[in-house]
C-alpha cells in the first residue's frame, strides 16, 4: 500500500465502511422508480423483474459500503452492523435474499404477486436503513 493510500484510507480490505455519495443515491432511487413502474404493472414477469432488480440495487448499494468484500452473501453479513436495533429487518433482507436467488436457481419457481410485492417492500426499508434510499 502506498502512503496516500495509507493516509487517505482508500485500501478497499481495510475493513472500514464506505459511505454512499449523492451521486450514488441519486442513482439508486433512478433505479428504485423504475422498480416501482414494475410493480405497478401487476404481472408475475414484471414482479419477477423488479425483485431481481431490488435484490441487485441492494447490492450495489453494500457494494460501495463494504468495498473489497467479495459476493453478496458477505456483503449481507457485513451489514448486520447497519441494521443495530432492526433484527427483524435484516433478517427479512436475508428472506428475500434467498427468495430472489430461488427465483434464478430453480426452474419453474414461481412467486406469487401478493409475496413479491411484499419483497419489495423489505427491500425498499432495507434500502433506507443502509441510507440508499
Amino acid at each position: 500500500m502506498n502512503f496516500i493510500n495509507l493516509l487517505f484510507g482508500q485500501n478497499k480490505n481495510s475493513g472500514k465502511r464506505g459511505y454512499l455519495a449523492s451521486l450514488d443515491k441519486d442513482q439508486v432511487k433512478q433505479r428504485w422508480e423504475r422498480i416501482e413502474e414494475l410493480k405497478l404493472v401487476d404481472r408475475p414477469s414484471a414482479l419477477r423483474e423488479a425483485v431481481i432488480d431490488a435484490d441487485k440495487l441492494v447490492d450495489f448499494s453494500l457494494g460501495i459500503i463494504y468495498q473489497g468484500r467479495e459476493g453478496a452473501a458477505d456483503r449481507l453479513k457485513e451489514a448486520k452492523a447497519l441494521f443495530v436495533n432492526q433484527k427483524e429487518a435484516y433478517e427479512n433482507l436475508w428472506y428475500a435474499h434467498k427468495i430472489r436467488n430461488e427465483m434464478v436457481h430453480t426452474v419453474g419457481f414461481e412467486l406469487p404477486i401478493m409475496e413479491a410485492k411484499n419483497i419489495l417492500e423489505i427491500f425498499q426499508k432495507a434500502l433506507e436503513i443502509i441510507g440508499a434510499l
